[in-house]
């Protein structure tokens, strides 16, 4: 299975009688597999689990937060719990103009993806609640090209001081979710202060601009961008985790079953 093939393929679980207990869309998560959007047939969490932790091990699964709390109670691991929002675009996200003195906002796809590794990581120290989920600049490289996600959006955007990538909004098309805000981040320094909440507004402008009715985002239970992003009209949908499950090695390629 080709890496492109999966962002859009979805998987099956079955239980030993053959019987459909869940289904999901396969991708990856830090150079694990991934059950994204889990979704159970039927059967409850507690008897749906084993057949997920059989079929699946090693796995990172995405799903409600019921079923994660009984896949964690099962011997998984917490990898990140999420909460997701919307946003509807309209006029009044007003003029897409950029006006910030000094600082340069560019179309990401103008920008190479390796531009932005060590900002990145500066955005991401050891005690933030999104380190686990990046380990390192490859991830970055995924959500270029569509590995992780789907295909990068053109209003994805990032902000350029004196030839350095200071901050940047990157926006993937996501199969099943839609236009998807995947990363947003800036460097720590105090000067750039709010500029990644400023980049972000910018972009829904240009996606509003597009033509785009929605777009959604998830946040890591813990990160204070939560805050940031209510303040700019996000609406909570749901909450979820993403559990890895106890087997299997890093790395594995399993093919979906």
């Amino acid at each position: 299975m080709t890496t492109d093939e999966s962002v859009r393929t979805r998987g099956t679980v079955f239980d030993r009688d053959g019987s459909l207990v869940a289904d999901y869309r396969l991708g990856n998560r830090s150079g694990r597999p991934a059950a994204l959007d889990l979704r159970l047939h039927r059967l409850p969490a507690e008897l749906a689990a084993p057949a997920i932790l059989t079929a699946l091990p090693g796995w990172v699964v995405s799903t409600g937060e019921e079923t994660g709390a009984v896949l964690l109670a099962a011997g998984g691991r917490l990898f990140r719990h999420l909460h997701q929002y919307t946003r509807d675009l309209g006029p009044e996200l007003g003029d897409t103009v950029w006006t910030e003195a000094g600082i340069e906002a560019r179309p990401a796809a103008a920008v190479p993806p390796s531009a932005l590794y060590d900002i990145w990581l500066a955005a991401y120290p050891p005690d933030h609640p999104d380190r686990a989920e990046h380990p390192n600049p490859q991830d970055v490289d995924d959500l270029y090209d569509g590995r992780t996600l789907g295909p990068l959006c053109g209003f994805s955007t990032v902000a350029v001081d004196e030839g350095r990538v200071v901050a940047a909004v990157l926006v993937n098309d996501a199969e099943s979710l839609g236009p998807w805000i995947s990363e947003v981040f800036r460097d720590p320094d105090p000067r750039y202060a709010g500029l990644g909440g400023r980049l972000l507004r910018h972009a829904l402008g240009l996606a509003a601009a597009d033509g785009l009715p929605s777009i959604g985002l998830a946040v890591t239970e813990g990160n204070p961008a939560r805050k940031v992003y209510e303040r700019l009209g996000f609406r909570h949908r749901a909450s979820f985790m993403q559990v890895v499950l106890p087997g299997g090695e890093r790395g594995d390629t399993m093919t979906p079953k």
